[in-house]
């Protein structure tokens, strides 16, 4: 199954960019409540090991002002997906959208979740039990 152009079967990492007010609020929500690895810390960006993914957040400034982007997320096995959501609860994160199941018990069961970083931020959360079956394209 081809699932992109240049990728087969194993997708590759993405790097994703952005500016946030506090860099220190992102360092601690990113590495302590999510738990992901922190990469390089330059003082003014750091790099957030992002479950499999390199995310660098920018301190804002002068010359880069922070923007709130739409959402983006993993797409994570059903217990590592229930574990992060038991932990933003706990963390009394704001949950833009609670844990939500579909399909439960099908070949098309999946779920997700949205979260606030302290930037305001949309994390979204989601698994799928057969994530081939999910996003194929049914025209092919």
């Amino acid at each position: 199954m081809r699932l992109s152009i240049g990728v087969k079967r194993a997708m590759k990492p993405f790097h994703l960019s952005f500016v946030v007010p506090s860099l220190d609020e992102a360092k601690v929500f990113y590495t302590s409540v999510l738990e992901c690895s922190l990469g390089r810390d330059k003082g003014s960006w750091i790099d957030i090991l992002f479950f499999g993914h390199q995310v660098t957040i920018h301190q804002a400034s002068d010359h880069m002002k922070a923007k709130p982007l739409d959402h983006f997320g993993p797409i994570l096995e059903k217990e590592a997906w229930q574990k992060i959501a038991a932990r933003c609860k706990s963390f009394e994160i704001n949950f833009v959208m609670q844990p939500t199941l579909k399909n439960e018990g099908e070949r098309e069961e999946s779920g997700k979740f949205m979260v606030l970083d302290p930037a305001g931020n949309v994390v979204e959360f989601k698994y799928y039990k057969s994530f081939e079956t999910t996003v194929r394209n049914n025209d092919s």
